[in-house]
């Protein structure tokens, strides 16, 4: 596939073959930028970094490079024009060119190679990471959102990807859900959203704990004793106390995938906290026989003072093993059972410190792979009134805000005047809502970069016209309602049947500003994948696609499409076929699902 970029830096590499102290083609690609007014082309180059070099002014650089760089055009090539404006030259994409070598690569499948990394490997990404006996919130999703989309561009750039899934399922908060299960009187179990109620019962104990800190510590103490018990009866096997944990774990596993299937969300591995604790135990032995880890009062600890991180504990002075010991195990095992040559940590920000203690300590114990470890953070989900809480019972449960979206949506689309649905199913209406409440969610946790904080507002979130998923699901719709009217007229059903690939090269006129802007951003989608790649931040491509629908908008309000002549009806038809191919995969990638009609 033609990339304009690369036709335009070889056009000035080319130009500047013999100048002593040009910058180089990777020197040559920073200088080069997007301009924002579309009038003034498509690629925009500053001869300032070549003054030094050649001793001139700028404008008399971009002079005389714009008349050689014009002088080798080829009639049917990618730059149909070079324009100097001042010390700028302004590169102009020849539409046709561009489009008819977009179509093709898309309908022969090498637009999908394009996108892939030069380098591939196998990689694993592990996120979500929810713990039973807790409600899964509206803070959970973000994680859900980004590890999702990231494994997906991973895909797309033709990489080997495993996604993992590590589900906190033992521990003192689990003993916390069941004791407040065994001693108080709970009630009868809801049918829906047993995690929510688990979760209360959880956060009803941390209250009774913080409560007792405060004003006896002797029944603060004995609680603690009472915990410690709880995970030693679960370790035992056979007891009552088993049996309940058994039973409560499951009901937290259904809902978890309850969750990830409306989502569409897929792991090709799963982890559990409960099935490390000995792996954990024999690890810190190991390494505490080598020399590696120390005895500090009482504890073992790794030492990481050289990293100007402090003692890194890796047990607790009571014998119990804490969170980094596990995922020493799991970075092991990571590597040395599923072959993977990178490993990402999709994990809150707050968890910083955690996995800089982890990586050093796998440098220490001499794992070489450390260096392919990698933890991607992201900043909390607040809602308008602050920070959620799963400890005090602060947070939106995941069910709640699924009917939230959908009704919201529901409504919205109820009164939204875009033609008449009176031909819909019921089953046609519900899974249209579903998809529109998936992308708005995905989107609201995805339009931000992972190192701002993300607001709920379901209302922003859901708006039809603003800067939503669902603003990005209709500019899809209207594409598909494009090629449907398009099928029902005899003169443009034929033009809509044919080569629209050659169609694209026969308009003179195809080119207005509106349809170079469109179909340049389409032709950036493969770098953004590389971007989001390289920063491991998939808000990149929720960018990418929201301008593309902005684009979308603005060319179908100025180019009108159906009552065009012949020949550009059938450029713009082309046009309108690679934006549907590029943004439906775009939102694919993003983990949305588009739909036909809104």
């Amino acid at each position: 596939m033609i990339d304009f970029r690369d036709v335009v830096l070889d056009a000035l590499t080319s130009a500047l073959a013999n100048t002593d102290g040009a910058p180089d083609r990777a020197g040559l690609a920073k200088a080069l930028s997007h301009p924002k007014d579309q009038s003034m082309g498509d690629l925009a180059f500053p001869a300032f970094p070549l003054a030094k070099a050649l001793r001139k002014a700028p404008p008399a650089i971009a002079a005389e490079l714009g008349a050689t760089i014009t002088a080798a055009l080829a009639p049917d090539g990618a730059i149909a024009r070079v324009e100097v404006v001042g010390p700028f030259l302004n590169f102009f994409a020849a539409p046709g060119v561009l489009l008819a070598d977009l179509l093709r690569s898309l309908d022969d499948g090498s637009f999908d190679s394009f996108c892939h990394a030069d380098e591939r490997e196998r990689v694993m990404v592990e996120f979500s990471q929810p713990n039973t006996h807790k409600v899964f919130h509206v803070g959970h999703l973000r994680n859900v959102a980004v590890g999702d989309a990231l494994q997906r561009v991973y895909r797309a750039r033709g990489h080997d990807v495993v996604a993992a899934n590590y589900y906190g399922d033992f521990g003192v908060d689990v003993a916390k859900c069941l004791w407040w299960l065994k001693h108080e009187d709970v009630g009868t179990p809801p049918a829906i959203g047993r995690g929510a109620w688990l979760g209360k019962a959880y956060a009803a104990t941390t209250a009774r704990l913080e409560e007792l800190k405060e004003k006896d510590a002797v029944a603060f103490e004995a609680l603690h004793t009472e915990l410690r018990a709880i995970l030693a009866d679960i370790k035992s096997g056979d007891t009552e106390m088993a049996r309940l944990y058994a039973e409560t774990r499951q009901w937290c596993l259904d809902e978890f995938a309850e969750v990830y299937g409306w989502l569409d969300v897929h792991f090709d591995t799963d982890f559990f906290e409960s099935e490390l604790e000995e792996p954990g135990h024999a690890i810190v032995d190991e390494y505490l026989a080598k020399g590696v880890f120390e005895h500090s009062q009482g504890a073992i600890v790794c030492m990481l003072d050289a990293y100007d991180l402090g003692p890194a504990l890796v047990r607790k002075s009571d014998g119990t093993s804490l969170y980094l010991t596990w995922d020493l195990v799991l970075a092991r095992r990571k590597f040395d059972e599923f072959g993977v040559q990178r490993s990402l940590y999709v994990v809150g920000a707050e968890q910083t410190f955690h996995f800089k203690q982890l990586f050093a300590t796998l440098e220490r114990m001499g794992y070489e792979r450390a260096v392919d470890c990698r933890h991607v953070a992201y900043e909390l989900v607040m809602l308008p009134d602050g920070k959620m809480s799963s400890r005090k019972g602060k947070v939106i449960p995941f069910f709640e805000l699924r009917s939230a979206l959908r009704d919201a949506i529901d409504s919205k689309m109820r009164s939204a005047e875009r033609g008449s649905r009176d031909d819909w199913t019921e089953e046609q209406w519900e899974t249209t809502i579903d998809r529109i409440a998936v992308a708005c969610l995905r989107y609201g946790m995805l339009s931000v970069s992972n190192t701002t904080r993300v607001i709920f507002d379901i209302d922003a979130w859901t708006n039809l016209e603003g800067e939503s998923g669902a603003y990005l699901m209709y500019g899809l719709a209207r594409i598909s309602g494009i090629f449907a009217k398009a099928s029902e007229d005899p003169r443009s059903a034929a033009i809509a049947k044919g080569d629209l690939a050659a169609a694209a090269t026969l308009a003179p006129a195809f080119g207005a500003e509106a349809e170079r802007a469109l179909l340049t951003h389409l032709l950036r989608y493969p770098r953004v994948l590389a971007q989001v790649e390289a920063q491991a931040d998939p808000s990149f491509l929720a960018s990418w696609l929201y301008d593309g629908a902005k684009l979308f908008s603005r060319f179908y309000h100025d180019c009108p499409v159906l009552k065009a002549e012949p020949d550009l009806m059938g450029a713009r038809l082309a046009l309108v076929r690679a934006a549907e191919r590029v943004l439906s995969g775009g939102l694919r990638t993003l983990g949305v699902e588009p739909v036909a009609q809104m």
